[in-house]
């Protein structure tokens, strides 16, 4: 007696469909993105920037309709390393992070540096950085991790870049911890016609990345670092960060 091989009701395609469903159901991610200048910044009532664009990019390539939320860096960098599902546009890459988050894509590479004004004491050296008065860098971030470990303690740390230039520019700082990104956009955004600005010491290398969660759905992960390759070679990537004045 010959036995029949049973036949799926679907069909191959269709079988494929299924095995394949939960992928294609993967639940839209949390993005979030850091609110400092210039990664993101509001200006007239809605929010612009080099980090935050490039999500709006990716997302639209992607056909999400989530919006992306714009939180203070200490607590993106939370949400990111703490919450199931989420996308964070920018997060420094420290070893301190090494392992608490999944890194996709590089969008920075800078260095973190003390910057003084023009005419008055400098930083040259690691010393001489000491040496000064209040040093202002930023809560929960790069910069001030990599100020710590050179031993730089006299830190004011606040959320805004923006206004660590202000104050530096007015005096009641003496020493800017900041990349080159940074300053380049401060300087542009201000519409300053000289640099007032000494580059001094050399504290870190840096790397901004688009990170996401640890238990992310690695559907998610795929679709997000195929985008940013895509937009990396298109050039997409490569004309946002020059609108924004961005070292890569």
């Amino acid at each position: 007696m010959r036995l029949r091989r049973a036949r799926c009701p679907w069909g191959w395609l269709g079988l494929l469909g299924l095995l394949l469903w939960p992928a294609a159901q993967a639940a839209e991610p949390k993005v979030v993105c850091s609110s400092i200048s210039p990664f993101a910044f509001e200006q007239q009532g809605g929010y612009r920037g080099y980090a935050f664009e490039l999500g709006q990019e990716v997302m639209r390539r992607l056909g999400y309709r989530g919006q992306i939320r714009v939180q203070p860096l200490a607590r993106a960098n939370r949400t990111v390393q703490s919450e199931a599902n989420v996308i964070g546009l920018w997060v420094g890459r420290i070893p301190e992070r090494e392992q608490t988050v999944r890194w996709l894509h590089p969008i920075i590479r800078d260095d973190f540096s003390i910057y003084t004004l023009k005419g008055r004491p400098g930083a040259a050296t690691l010393e001489e950085a000491k040496a000064l008065p209040l040093l202002g860098a930023n809560i929960g971030a790069a910069n001030a991790i990599a100020a710590q470990r050179q031993g730089l303690t006299r830190l004011e740390l606040i959320n805004s870049d923006d206004a660590n230039g202000r104050k530096l520019m007015t005096g009641r700082i003496q020493g800017w911890i900041s990349s080159h990104s940074a300053v380049n956009f401060f300087i542009r955004l201000h519409g300053l016609p000289d640099n007032p600005f000494v580059k001094g010491v050399k504290l870190s290398d840096y790397q901004a990345w688009v990170a996401a969660s640890l238990n992310t759905d690695p559907a998610i992960l795929d679709q997000w670092q195929t985008t940013l390759a895509a937009m990396e070679a298109d050039g997409s990537l490569q004309r946002l960060a020059e609108a924004y004045g961005i070292q890569r």
